[in-house]
């Protein structure tokens, strides 16, 4: 994203993230490593993880707690112990590479016909290991809506134990030397570092901090309140409208704390690189490419047994599960294993049908988002003006030596989450009056856009660089409740020797989508005014598109600008969403049990019965923990609200299973 020498940058990084130590620490750890059927087919597993992303890290961690407990994760990629996981500012060198699936939508009938990149984390902490570090939780009212559409235990008052229990939220007033306090020398911005602690879990192995801030960030913060947007002192607080920072998912080192990092670090689940005698036992597959989840019926009753997947010798290999499979593929992955193992809303001409379920693969949804691009002055704080090839050493040394610096930024800074009618009332009174307003919000509490700052170039992914050596920011603004949604399925024929998977977003198919867009590019272009009167941004300009191509009294221009400009942004939800067995569409229940098949549970975004106003890793990993901790194990004393669950889930020993073999 940032325009760097990435590949300057990214080798020199190595050493500055500690990388040979992690490394070192991984090479001792007996239990990752690609799959070894000598040793391997010997073990049994109580759970088999169908992917080692944010929410199978998560499961492993919690589920392993029981020291009776064993563990398997198959997980396609491999360590995210790497330099451009690892440091903030590299986010954008993870993407369209080998840790990336790669995945792309298909053509997009209501953008152009536009093929819209997908960008998906291929390795230990999935997705978590290469996004953008943004700890939002989203409004209350979004979780209070699952459990009003037929999903019992997922009000927002029910999460909010989980979303505390996974976070080590790091007091920003602590000195350094404290021991929850800071391990650099940050430059400290006090007014932004406001929170509310009654809503922030301290204890948490997630770490969540306060790092780095352009002064261009702060331009933003002030030219948002200059146009009415309230400061809000925590986002993740009793309110998530308003503008402020963004809290990260980067640890006191200034590392990204992924997933993989924060609950399998082997400092967790190793001690004198063995695994440690008081929790279960996790062992790690890489390499390993999911096929098909195994399917039996006993008694009349089908029963997930195990999964196939292929090795990295290209041998299929299968493996049993004593109590149950859980799919955590993520919301491409997890509908393409369902459908390649039959199950789904029809019969797929090359795959034995197993299930009938006909909403695997629907509602998918997701957030997408409009840039627009601003020249500001050359003495700008910006990530373009730390750039330069010459001031590269500078900024590796300030972040080997000091933890601090342009290095430690996750690029999207601040943002601010706005409702229409608080900035666009005329649109919501001639919308409502033409009898075409929708509001999909979960109340007038959750916002309906979202504006990010980002101090670089960014259009299309990142793939396309500033076109001088001037100085650029980006507002990028998210429509969060869509009216569209589209579907995930499979390819009826094998290509290249698998089933591909097939992205339709369906992004624009509701043109109030399109509508609603064009008055988030009249409100970017209003805070990007205020800006340029800021003395540390102007003057500014708009480069692109440029009022002058596209005037915002052109409506017919900005709608066409909008569907050939804009891109997904990554939060893909609902795919296998949980709803009430009346629920036609509805894959898994309230404990997510995918309907009809016993032992089997899908845990990850997939589930989201809508998608929340909220970047969507925070309520990933809330979900995994719910799950974790109310599902499958034991009874927890001590303000627990879900005890009983847990005693009623598994609630007698477990009886020798009797796998057939196949």
């Amino acid at each position: 994203m940032p325009d760097f020498n990435k590949k300057v940058v990214g080798t020199a990084v190595v050493g500055a993230v500690g990388a040979s130590y992690i490394s070192k620490k991984r090479k001792q750890d007996p239990t990752r490593g690609p799959w070894n059927a000598s040793v391997d087919n010997m073990a049994h597993y109580d759970y088999v993880i169908l992917g080692g992303g944010t929410a199978g890290c998560v499961l492993a961690n919690r589920l392993t707690e029981d020291p009776s407990i064993n563990v398997l994760i198959l997980e396609a990629g491999y360590s995210d112990d790497i330099s451009k996981s690892m440091t903030p500012l590299m986010l954008s060198s993870c993407w369209h590479k080998e840790i990336d699936w790669n995945l792309t939508s298909v053509p997009q009938v209501h953008a152009y016909g536009r093929v819209m990149r997908q960008p998906r984390g291929k390795l230990l902490g999935g997705s978590s290991s290469i996004n953008a570090m943004m700890y939002h939780r989203g409004p209350a009212s979004d979780y209070d809506e699952w459990e009003m559409l037929g999903n019992p235990g997922w009000s927002y008052k029910e999460c909010l134990y989980y979303f505390k229990k996974a976070e080590g939220f790091n007091d920003p007033n602590l000195p350094v030397g404290h021991p929850k306090g800071p391990l650099t020398n940050r430059i400290r911005k006090p007014q932004y570092e406001t929170f509310e602690p009654e809503f922030h879990g301290t204890e948490g192995p997630w770490q969540i901090t306060y790092h780095h801030l352009f002064d261009s960030t702060e331009a933003f913060i002030r030219a948002s309140v200059a146009e009415g947007v309230p400061f809000n002192k925590d986002f993740n607080g009793s309110s998530t409208l308003g503008v402020n920072r963004v809290q990260t998912f980067i640890d006191r080192h200034a590392v990204r704390s992924s997933a993989s990092r924060a609950y399998l670090g082997p400092d967790q689940l190793l001690k004198d690189a063995k695994p440690r005698q008081d929790r279960g036992h996790v062992r790690i597959v890489y390499g390993a490419k999911i096929v098909r989840v195994l399917i039996q019926k006993r008694k009349g009753v089908k029963v997930a047994i195990g999964a196939e997947f292929l090795d990295t010798n290209h041998q299929i290999q299968r493996v049993m599960a004593v109590r149950e499979v859980l799919l955590c593929a993520g919301s491409f992955g997890s509908p393409h294993i369902l459908l390649a193992s039959g199950i789904g809303p029809k019969a797929h001409p090359t795959i034995p049908h197993i299930h009938t379920l006909a909403g695997v693969g629907q509602n998918l949804q997701d957030h997408i988002g409009v840039p627009i691009t601003f020249r500001c002055n050359s003495n700008a704080h910006t990530a373009i003006a730390r750039g330069h090839w010459y001031q590269i050493p500078g900024v590796i040394y300030d972040y080997k030596v000091n933890g601090v610096g342009v290095l430690t930024s996750q690029a999207s800074e601040s943002a601010c989450f706005v409702r229409l009618e608080d900035v666009a009332p005329e649109f919501v009174a001639r919308e409502k009056a033409n009898g075409t307003w929708q509001d999909r919000s979960s109340g007038p509490r959750s916002p309906h856009f979202e504006v990010i700052f980002c101090p670089t170039y960014v259009l299309h992914h990142g793939t396309i660089p500033a076109p001088d050596g001037q100085n650029y920011f980006t507002l990028s603004g998210l429509l969060l409740n869509p009216i569209s949604s589209g579907q995930v399925t499979i390819s009826d024929v094998v290509q290249d020797g698998k089933l591909e998977t097939l992205i339709d977003p369906n992004y624009f198919s509701d043109p109030f989508d399109v509508r609603v867009m064009t008055e988030v590019m009249r409100f970017i272009r209003r805070i990007g005014a205020h800006m340029g009167r800021d003395p540390t941004c102007g003057p500014v300009v708009e480069a692109f598109p440029g009022e002058d191509k596209v005037p915002n009294e052109d409506e017919a221009a900005m709608q066409e600008y909008v569907k050939r400009e804009s891109s997904a942004f990554y939060h893909p939800t609902s795919t296998c969403h949980m709803g009430p067995a009346s629920d036609p569409l509805a894959v898994v229940d309230a404990r997510l049990n995918v309907y009809g098949i016993d032992r089997l549970r899908v845990v990850d975004a997939s589930v989201m019965p809508k998608l929340p106003a909220a970047h969507t890793c925070a309520p990933t990993i809330m979900i995994a923990e719910k799950v974790a901790c109310c599902a499958f194990m034991r009874f927890w004393a001590g303000g627990d609200p879900a005890a009983d669950m847990i005693r009623e889930d598994w609630k007698e020993p477990i009886a020798e299973v009797v796998i057939a073999k196949l």
